[in-house]
């Protein structure tokens, strides 16, 4: 919701509560007090209505995600500057650990809410001090909080016991002067902050700006360097590729290559014949070791014919011996 929004909400709060105390007694008992909670809402509408301004701020969720410091200690400085009812102003990380703080003896420390829960967001009230607390995201992560905690210098406000146009003109004047207020504070507080958080941004990142500058030029130099080297690499290339294929043309017209063709087909045909013979010599070589194999086969059935037939010649020799000693007479 936009600032001016907020304030013409605002307005038309205050005007249906002046309306609502103007015609309070007609239909409430005759008691005064009624206007505390009246009050006790507008200012937790005020109050939520400045964090979440704070905390929705862009320039917040920078100083957060930098972890700039010196930036969220300025901001708490103009918050408590614009807002004097502040008793203290927290900024932490995610887990409730205080990054910056209107106290800088809690800096360091985990921050427990003593009016909200821990993991609740919004604004609570316990015996007129207010308490808010507020998540700073970006997206669905959450890199920050903010609390803050107030004690409005207006408690409340005591109802009238009877109609009274005074009240309605009152509180028409009262929402009037709150739009204003609104308007202003918001269009200072921001106008405020912004000028001094872009200040220094520009105090610390301008050398960064200028020297990235530099360096983003040198290395355009560079590139627009090195695409004219590829440039004329890529001419040299082409140049290179047309010779080539000029000089293959010409060479695979010339007569010289068609005989290195028919050269090539007529070692082919050789090879061709030579991977035969050599198929028909392992043939042949398998057929000679057969034979081999089988001649050593037949000597060696040979050998063992000679070796019987010296076997039967020596045992008839024997026999003749025994028999021509058998014919001879003995004397």
């Amino acid at each position: 919701m936009s600032k001016y929004g907020i304030a013409i909400i605002t307005l038309i709060l205050f005007i249906l509560l002046s309306t609502f105390f103007y015609l309070s007694p007609n239909f409430l008992p005759q008691q005064g007090g009624g206007g505390g909670d009246a009050v006790k809402n507008i200012m937790i509408r005020r109050f939520e209505n400045v964090g979440n301004l704070i905390a929705h701020a862009t320039f917040v969720e920078d100083a957060l995600i930098m972890e700039e410091v010196a930036n969220l200690n300025e901001i708490i400085v103009r918050f408590q500057q614009d807002e004097e009812e502040l008793t203290f102003i927290h900024f932490t990380d995610a887990d409730n650990k205080i990054l910056a703080s209107s106290d800088n003896n809690m800096v360091g420390e985990s921050f427990t809410p003593s009016i909200l829960s821990a993991d609740e967001t919004g604004v609570g009230e316990r015996d007129g001090t207010y308490e808010a607390s507020f998540v700073v995201s970006v997206g669905t992560t959450v890199i920050g909080k903010l609390f803050f905690s107030a004690k409005p210098i207006l408690e409340g406000a005591v109802g009238s016991a009877s109609p009274s146009p005074i009240v309605l003109g009152v509180g028409v004047i009262v929402g009037i002067i709150a739009f204003v207020i609104l308007i202003a504070s918001f269009r200072g507080l921001e106008a405020r902050i912004v000028e001094d958080i872009n200040k220094r941004q520009e105090e610390v990142y301008s050398p960064k700006i200028e020297s990235m500058k530099r360096e983003q030029e040198r290395a355009q130099k560079e590139v627009d360097d090195l695409n004219k080297k590829v440039k004329t690499a890529n001419q040299d290339l082409k140049k290179l590729n047309d010779e080539y294929k000029a000089r293959k043309k010409e060479v695979e017209s010339s007569p010289v290559m068609k005989s290195i063709e028919k050269l090539k087909e007529s070692e082919a045909d050789i090879l061709k014949r030579l991977e035969k013979m050599k198929e028909e010599e392992q043939r042949l070589n398998k057929e000679i070791s057969l034979i081999s194999q089988k001649r050593e086969e037949v000597r060696s059935a040979l050998e063992a014919e000679k070796k019987e037939e010296r076997t039967l010649h020596d045992k008839l020799d024997l026999i003749k011996r025994k028999i021509l000693h058998l014919e001879t007479p003995k004397k």
